[in-house]
């Protein structure tokens, strides 16, 4: 009978090394799985990443099917400040739509336009002193410009003859 219980505790013991591995054995499949699938979903994405990027087919179709409806760059222009504009109507003292207006303005070289924005600016934000600094050189730019060049004096070489 001794035998008998022996095999059976050593069978129990056998089942219990058997059931202790299995955790061990489905975590590491677990993990294989995941990083498989893992892998096969990063693969995909960059695959598809790359192949938009690389494609120039995409690229020369939107290029070439957008020319004859796209607004020229005078036109995106006078979009933008026309929507800032639109939105200074509802909200006169946005900053964003007061900036933006100032930038466009000074980008397309008048910046004559700007000085009515930047005064805005700087009655709205008196504690932003970049608006104020801003408008100072402007106004400079602007005086230095329009102030008539001295007159040039003949040389009096010319005079002699």
């Amino acid at each position: 009978m001794s035998g008998t219980f022996k095999g059976s505790k050593g069978k129990k013991s056998n089942f219990m090394r058997k059931t202790s591995k299995k955790p061990q054995t489905s975590k590491t499949l677990s993990r294989i799985v995941t990083l498989v699938l893992g892998l096969g979903f990063a693969g995909s994405t960059l695959a598809i990443a790359f192949s938009s990027v690389f494609s120039p087919n995409n690229s020369r179709a939107s290029n070439s099917g957008n020319t004859d409806n796209a607004p020229s760059v005078e036109e995106q222009i006078q979009l933008q400040v026309s929507g800032y504009e639109k939105v200074l109507e509802r909200e006169p003292k946005n900053v964003t739509a007061l900036e933006g207006l100032a930038q466009l303005y000074l980008q397309t070289g008048d910046p004559r336009q700007a000085i009515p924005t930047l005064e805005k600016l700087v009655e709205y934000y008196p504690e932003q002193e970049q608006y104020s600094g801003i408008l100072e050189i402007i106004k400079q730019q602007e005086a230095n410009q329009s102030a008539p060049e001295p007159p040039t004096q003949p040389d009096k070489a010319k005079e002699t003859n």
